[in-house]
């Protein structure tokens, strides 16, 4: 036999359903009541700016100005040879060491070399921090730089050829008592103009 349940028990749960039902038909009411505002026709839309790239401006280079120095000196293409570690030279003329990159305003390193003789970067040496460099290019961009430090290297390390930082010149010539080091000359990008 079932029993029935006790008469406080159920009063107490149709007290509880009841006030239940009291607090939802209020909200009910109250939701069914909002209405909904249109956007207001004075908003200001804001535009979204997306980061553009810089656009790459480079050239060949096809000449060397150092003010300080008195140097203006014309450029020519140069090789190196992994396998045999030796380089193009000419007596007169700096050259460009075409495993690296043209100058240009985004990125690399470009190698210019030449050997320690009056007629090149015998002078090259007595540059001081700060001072000024340009390499002007076939498209009609000038290449500004600023120099910054040097250091002597053996002639085996080619990691001037790796280099993947923000733009910057290289000058490389012969130091040492008998030229057996190659001496860098680090210059950082300073900018462009057009000619």
């Amino acid at each position: 036999m079932i029993k029935s349940i006790p008469t406080k028990l159920r009063a107490l749960s149709i007290t509880l359903m009841g006030s239940g039902l009291l607090l939802v038909i209020p909200l009910n009411y109250y939701h069914s009541q909002q209405t909904f505002q249109p956007l207001q026709q004075n908003h200001k839309v804001v535009p979204v700016t997306l980061p553009v790239s810089p656009k790459l401006i480079t050239g060949a280079p096809n000449m060397l100005t150092i003010p300080s120095l008195g140097l203006t000196l014309p450029i020519i293409d140069g090789v190196y040879s992994p396998s045999t570690g030796r380089w193009t030279l000419t007596t007169n003329k700096v050259q460009y060491a075409t495993p690296s990159v043209a100058p240009n305003n985004l990125k690399g390193n470009t190698l210019l070399y030449g050997h320690y003789r009056r007629e090149v970067f015998a002078s090259l040496h007595t540059i001081q921090p700060g001072a000024s460099a340009s390499i002007d290019t076939a498209t009609g961009t000038r290449f500004n730089y600023i120099y910054t430090s040097t250091e002597a290297l053996d002639p085996r390390d080619t990691s001037v050829f790796t280099y993947q930082g923000v733009p910057r010149l290289t000058l490389q010539t012969c130091s040492g008592s008998f030229y057996q080091h190659r001496q860098m000359f680090y210059f950082r990008y300073a900018g462009y103009t057009k000619n």
